[in-house]
């Protein structure tokens, strides 16, 4: 079963604020503007090209290629319904 993408976004969103603080909004926007989404009618499949965008361009910089790909597989599960 798969999640609620605006549920699923706002768990993302607070997660990056950890990591970014306030930045994590803008950089979550921006995001969602890479793959033509928006937030208030985001779609599974939007939200997973989101969260490879963030593995790919975002999370490395900070967390290192591994720890990108751990961050996206947790959030990919939430987009998937598979972890709480």
């Amino acid at each position: 079963m798969t999640a609620d993408p605006g549920d699923v976004y706002g768990r993302i969103l607070a997660d990056m604020q950890g990591i970014w603080g306030a930045m994590a909004g803008a950089m979550l926007r921006k995001r969602l503007r890479d793959v033509s989404a928006d937030a208030a009618r985001l779609t599974p499949e939007q939200l997973r090209a989101v969260v490879h965008l963030l593995q790919e361009k975002t999370l490395p910089s900070v967390l290192g290629p591994e720890g990108a790909e751990l961050k996206a597989k947790l959030w990919m599960s939430w987009v998937d319904g598979s972890a709480s």
